[in-house]
């Protein structure tokens, strides 16, 4: 047994032997296998690999009961859940027996939208009320012989599921479909039999939850995941989620506790940001845990390190620990975990790159109405961008590291700058057998994400950078400090290839009094030199952050910006989170303002056709990156005819996932 004795413990239910309690939550996609051919491959490996990588269980994606009134998930075809031959069963079948290959139970996901389901004519959508939704769309209270339809389709999807060889269920009743419907006070205002009462609320849940049964048998596990909370007011709250779960208990084996609402992802914390705690839903299970008697408990949400895990288990708050996009992040968490290599972990930092998400915060627009064309909407959201984290570079749809042609022989690499993308190109180009020489015109490796040692909302930003440090410090790569690029150097170690990723440099335009300002990023190390209010010129992405984490120190703060919008480069989750923490901070917020001048009591400005001070203690710009094109310029001139790579920030502006697989992608390019 490893040090994580409660997680690694195993459970038997029904006779399936979880081996601990670690289960892979769903993270979409299982759909695709019917209607994005080129990605099938991907999604069947992206579970099979959690499963190789020692998780109990592993559940794809949500799949519709039914492609009538009850689903958003539309395909070319409905599934024909009653023939247990035809190709659509065999594309579900390869699930359950590429997870069950590497000893993991196997469950299928499945669902039911009910009255926010985006249903396509002649059908609609069905729900608890009869009403007119606000993008216009009838919903019908469901009545007897429709709940008996929806009853019967999840009999027939269940024993399909059973057909193809599953061990379990995750009946999807959470994040505001139907189940929680008629559970939540917001949506169910039937006066039947069907509402009232949580009795009768859970009336209707309960024929579901038996009409699964009756599909799966005996000895099918059936894991239900509902939603703590609806997370808005006048919603489900979690004292209706313990009644609901008493109504419930022993029904289902596992109650799976996630929260919120679809359609209000990361505002109702159904995706937990990086500015909530992890494991904001652990406290909400321990209630339903101390209520049930015979439903094991597990919970979701934030939660990426074993020893956390292990401690809530150890308290008695939960029996099992769900976890979704960390399988993205590492998916080999529990053998890593077991082994003794938890260290090596690489934990889910909260980015939404695998799932970016849409509009939530108030001032959010489609991508395509700010101005982005239709091709970068499309990258953006495009199958290929789906899937793809931030910190594993072995992942995103359509690539496959093993289709990558291995080295003919092993080569001599210098590699130019010890930022994020040269740590991972380095560290790579050493794992496939190279002879690698790093180095670094600093006295730090980790290049601009430094800053992460002193902002306390990216500590597992922090954690990925100290990870990748220590991989390149414990690995082969000769690491050479406070050495700049040079034609002494390039000819001393003689490279067959040159990686350069010297990345970039703040934009500090020709603005009067720029001088006395700081630049944002120079903000971190100086903080004993920031007064009490500061004014922040450029609101996009590095302005916004510095000015939460100077409000975070107790500074009054205020962001100016000439577009509309703040942080107008980001979208979706991500963006939400950002904006709602500025609105938490009291981060107050200057839109459509150009810069006039930095004073030394503040910042002149013209916003509506009107000259201005902002006054101040302290002014900070953050006016944009540029590529550090002079010293590419410079490094090729050194660099002759040797072939030379450049990555990074040097040759595109991007995010820290842009660094980790340009560094990946250009070492395994080596050949």
């Amino acid at each position: 047994m490893s040090q994580f004795k409660y997680l690694e413990k195993p459970m038997t239910i029904r006779g399936k032997v979880y081996r601990n309690r670690l289960i892979a939550a769903p993270t979409l996609f299982a759909h695709s296998v019917f209607f994005i051919p080129e990605i099938a491959e991907n999604v069947y490996r992206m579970v099979e690999n959690r499963a190789k990588g020692g998780f109990a269980a592993v559940s794809t994606g949500e799949l519709p009961v039914n492609n009538q009134e009850g689903t958003t998930l539309f395909m070319e075809r409905d599934i024909d859940m009653e023939d247990y031959s035809g190709e659509d069963f065999k594309k579900v079948k390869a699930y359950a027996d590429r997870i069950k290959k590497y000893g993991a139970l196997a469950y299928l996901e499945f669902s039911h939208e009910g009255a926010v389901a985006e249903t396509k004519a002649p059908y609609e959508p069905w729900g608890p009320d009869e009403y007119v939704r606000k993008d216009g769309v009838k919903v019908n209270a469901l009545n007897e012989e429709m709940m008996a339809k929806i009853c019967a389709d999840y009999t027939k999807i269940s024993k399909f599921a059973r057909a193809c060889g599953f061990d379990g269920v995750l009946l999807h009743g959470g994040h505001g479909f139907n189940i929680q419907q008629f559970v939540s006070p917001m949506t169910n205002h039937r006066t039947d039999e069907y509402g009232g009462s949580m009795v009768n609320r859970a009336r209707f849940p309960k024929k579901i939850i038996k009409a699964v049964r009756e599909g799966v048998g005996e000895d099918m596990i059936i894991e239900f995941r509902m939603s703590a909370e609806d997370g808005i007011e006048g919603g489900m709250t979690i004292d209706h989620m313990v009644a609901f779960c008493k109504e419930i208990d022993g029904l289902v084996d596992i109650i799976h506790v996630s929260n919120g609402l679809k359609w209000a992802g990361n505002m109702t914390q159904t995706f937990s940001d990086f500015f909530d705690e992890h494991g904001v839903n652990v406290e909400h299970a321990a209630k339903v845990k101390a209520a049930v008697k015979h439903s094991k408990v597990a919970v979701i949400g934030g939660i990426n390190d074993p020893a956390f895990a292990d401690k809530i288990i150890e308290a008695g708050k939960v029996d099992f620990v769900a976890l979704g996009r960390q399988g993205f992040a590492d998916p080999e968490f529990p053998n890593k975990a077991f082994s003794g290599q938890e260290d090596s972990i690489r934990k889910c930092v909260r980015c939404f790159s695998c799932y970016p998400g849409f509009c939530e915060h108030k001032t959010d627009v489609p991508l395509w109405e700010k101005g982005l064309s239709p091709e970068a909407v499309k990258k953006i959201y495009s199958p290929a961008s789906m899937g793809r984290c931030a910190i594993n570079p072995n992942s995103g749809f359509r690539w496959y590291e093993d289709q990558q042609p291995t080295p003919e022989s092993k080569k001599k690499i210098l590699v130019v700058g010890a930022g994020i993308a040269g740590l991972q190109a380095s560290l790579t180009a050493t794992q496939r057998g190279h002879d690698v020489v790093l180095i670094e015109k600093t006295d730090q490796l980790g290049g601009i994400i430094n800053f992460t040692d002193f902002d306390e909302d990216k500590i597992d930003l922090r954690n990925f950078k100290n990870l990748l440090v220590q991989e390149v410090k414990a690995s082969a790569v000769d690491i050479r400090m406070n050495e700049p690029c040079s034609k002494e150097i390039i000819t001393e170690v003689e490279p067959d290839q040159i990686i350069v990723g010297i990345g970039a440099y703040p934009v500090k335009p020709n603005i009067k009094g720029i001088d006395k300002a700081f630049n944002a990023l120079d903000t971190y190390k100086n903080m004993d030199k920031i007064g009490k209010k500061v004014v922040i010129a450029g609101g996009g992405l590095v302005g916004c952050e510095v000015g939460l984490h100077l409000a975070n120190h107790g500074h009054e703060v205020t962001v100016v910006d000439m577009q509309h919008m703040m942080a107008f480069e980001t979208f979706g989750y991500y963006r939400n989170a950002l904006l709602d923490e500025m609105d938490k901070r009291c981060v107050k917020q200057i839109l459509n303002a150009k810069v006039l001048s930095f004073e030394e009591d503040g910042l002149v400005i013209k916003c509506e056709d009107k000259v201005k001070k902002i006054t101040a203690d302290t002014c900070v710009y953050s006016l944009g990156m540029m590529p550090n094109k002079e010293a590419v310029i410079l490094v090729k001139a050194m660099t002759g005819d040797i072939e030379t790579h450049f990555i990074g920030d040097c040759e595109e502006v991007g995010k820290v996932g842009d660094a980790v697989h340009a560094g990946y992608e250009v070492a395994i390019s080596v050949i």
